[in-house]
């Protein structure tokens, strides 16, 4: 998929959202009190993470995704015929996932945008989390979020463990997304 997108899936949306970011200066100004009703285990992840823009980012994902849940799907405007339009996900597959790698570089900041939006809904027994071994500050920091009772799986392996679990496992997997280290603009959440 990394061929075609930078990002976890890959929708059909307007081309000119592809090039449209949000501004830091903005993303640093968005606090939890604007979103509406958030469970506190979501205020919890969002307080700990240290970069206002990416915390910004986050609250902006969930706010976006609050909005677009709330009535779904919605009617189309035709006359001509009823079309039904509204949030797609990947199909609900147990034994097919996405697996969220953090390299050794890996920070809790680095992992919030894209694992934040399956651990405050219903997928998050859709996702699972590898973690290099020697990641100990984000492993640390995981810890204090009790993971195992959110329904999660953790895996704590070493890129070569990995990479041979995925040439002998790789496909019961819907999507692998391996999260580096490196900085992201902040795209409109219906591109992430």
């Amino acid at each position: 998929m990394r061929e075609f997108t930078e990002f976890p899936v890959i929708i059909p949306s307007s081309t000119p959202s592809y090039d449209t970011c949000y501004q830091s200066s903005y993303l640093e100004t968005l606090s939890v009190n604007d979103l509406d009703q958030c469970p506190k285990f979501v205020r919890d992840w969002l307080s700990d993470i240290s970069d206002k823009a990416i915390c910004g980012y986050c609250i902006e994902l969930l706010r976006y995704l609050t909005d677009a849940t709330r009535e779904n799907p919605k009617r189309g405007f035709g006359t001509g015929r009823t079309a039904l339009w509204g949030l797609q996900r990947p199909p609900l597959l147990e034994s097919y996932r996405t697996l969220l790698h953090c390299s050794s570089g890996t920070s809790f900041d680095d992992l919030s945008p894209a694992f934040l939006l399956f651990y405050a809904t219903n997928a998050r027994s859709q996702v699972e989390l590898s973690v290099n071994s020697l990641n100990t500050a984000l492993l640390k920091e995981l810890a204090k979020h009790d993971l195992d009772n959110h329904i999660f799986k953790v895996t704590v392996e070493s890129e070569e463990t990995l990479d041979h679990r995925l040439e002998t496992e790789g496909d019961s997997y819907y999507n692998v997304v391996k999260l580096d280290d490196s900085k992201r603009d902040f795209v409109l959440p219906g591109q992430f």
